[in-house]
């Protein structure tokens, strides 16, 4: 199994690389192309974040709490975002004005994308100072 998921990255890394060589050779031919791509993945990515906890608390009973934590802490995480988001009015103008709801998601998209940069930043210098501490 370890080989397979293995070769599979290799063939969507290939296939990734390949792809952006053709969209910056070919930016207008190519750009339906690469956002399909890149939708495929996304839904791949989101098919699988669902079903395979499913399959572990089928495994294991036990582990369901833990899966609920998780969930219980990335919707707090996501309803902070969007609290704090604004929704400004753009300053550019466009064809179609985007509605109030969507500048709103736009924002807490940002801002979810920099709370998570944090706790990334965080998570690794705190790491590396407890791996530090441990192995003195």
């Amino acid at each position: 199994m370890q080989k397979f998921i293995k070769y599979i990255s290799y063939l969507l890394l290939g296939l990734g690389l390949i792809l952006s060589i053709a969209f910056f050779a070919n930016k207008d031919g190519m750009l339906d192309t690469y956002l399909g791509y890149s939708y495929i993945l996304f839904g791949v990515a989101g098919v699988l974040a669902i079903v395979l906890p499913l399959i572990n608390v089928a495994q294991n009973p036990k582990s369901f709490k833990k899966i609920l934590f998780s969930i219980i802490i990335a919707a707090v995480v996501i309803g902070i975002s969007f609290a704090l988001a604004k929704g400004d009015a753009l300053t550019v103008v466009l064809d179609k004005e985007p509605s109030e709801f969507t500048l709103k998601a736009t924002d807490a998209g940002l801002i979810l994308t920099y709370l998570l940069f944090g706790a990334a930043v965080v998570a690794i210098v705190a790491g590396g100072i407890v791996n530090l501490v441990r192995n003195r």
